[in-house]
């Protein structure tokens, strides 16, 4: 597995450049969308991406086994959106993390990059736990960011970013 960010908020071409720089691609072969609106390369079935922006940050995972991203610029929301929005052990690990957005981001782009990789999109499984057997997730984070991947191979240590991007 591959993982690519950029700051030219820009999915499409952030896509292409993997592409190319992990396959080869020269120009970016036709998309379709499941059902539920995951992307995928009908004409390279054995070919999975995901990607994911906040603002003008973007994320791109490429493998050959399904995968999923989020990336998320670090930002204050409503003081009961971290109850509202994790499960009960979610909540618990982000009290022991001391509260605060940054732990906050940390737990949801790790749910959203598991709902992307289920392909079943975030509505349906907005509360479901995490399975942990089989799967392998990746954090990642910078000043104002946070990112997480989700696939049943390891990730990698760090991201790619394009040209000398990272934030």
């Amino acid at each position: 597995m591959k993982l690519y960010g950029s700051r030219d908020g820009d999915p499409a071409a952030l896509l292409l450049w993997a592409l190319g720089e992990t396959w080869g691609f020269r120009a970016l072969p036709p998309l379709a969308r499941t059902e539920r609106g995951k992307p995928y390369f009908p004409q390279f079935p054995g070919l999975h991406f995901n990607l994911s922006h906040s603002g003008q940050l973007t994320l791109c995972a490429l493998s050959h086994l399904p995968v999923g991203v989020d990336i998320e610029q670090l930002r204050p929301r409503g003081a009961s959106l971290p109850r509202y929005a994790l499960t009960a052990a979610e909540y618990a690990a982000w009290e022991a993390a001391g509260g605060g957005w940054p732990a906050f981001y940390t737990l949801w782009t790790r749910r959203e990059a598991w709902c992307k990789y289920t392909g079943q999109g975030l509505r349906p499984l907005w509360k479901a736990e995490i399975p942990e057997a089989g799967l392998h997730f990746g954090t990642y984070g910078g000043p104002g960011w946070r990112a997480s991947v989700c696939s049943p191979t390891p990730p990698p240590g760090e991201i790619c970013w394009k040209e000398g991007d990272a934030p």
